[in-house]
């Protein structure tokens, strides 16, 4: 029986692939900016189902509870289990220099309320408000494909070795 979950990880990677295979060369700051954070959702989905995914590999019973993979571990050591995949998951999210925690904190900057700083006018002589906020996101193209590529790579990767077991 084929999981709900692997097919879900597998349509939001290829939503993924689809939003940056779109010609880019003549993309404003902001189409690039969109087009990342798109990216960054769909990416931040395939990674919650993929957690889930592992937590039904392993056969644990909670899955909507699985929010992360420090929820992931902690339900699988109350089983008794503490699977290689779910201890990557976890120190992937929780080194704060890896891809993975880079994206979790794009991904959670999108929904913060940016704070108004003046307002300026654009090249149409359009009145702008200028926003900061606490942390800079590099909402780059690179940075999206370097996401989802080490995205595919890990659910392939962790996909063969469930596969094994």
């Amino acid at each position: 029986m084929v999981s709900s979950y692997l097919s879900a990880v597998n349509q939001k990677l290829l939503f993924a692939r689809q939003l940056l295979s779109q010609p880019d060369s003549k993309k404003s700051q902001q189409q690039s900016a969109a087009l990342c954070q798109s990216v960054a959702v769909q990416l931040h989905q395939a990674w919650l189902w993929h957690c889930r995914n592992v937590a039904e590999s392993y056969k644990l019973q909670e899955l909507e509870s699985v929010d992360c993979a420090n929820t992931l571990v902690a339900l699988l050591a109350g089983q008794g289990k503490s699977p290689g995949e779910a201890t990557e998951l976890q120190n992937l999210q929780n080194e704060p220099t890896s891809w993975l925690s880079e994206l979790l904190k794009a991904h959670a900057y999108i929904y913060q309320l940016p704070t108004i700083r003046k307002a300026e006018m654009d090249v149409d002589r359009l009145p702008m408000i200028a926003v900061d906020a606490p942390e800079m996101v590099d909402w780059s193209l690179e940075r999206a494909q370097l996401w989802l590529r080490s995205m595919q790579e890990l659910v392939e990767r962790q996909r063969d070795m469930m596969v094994e077991f």
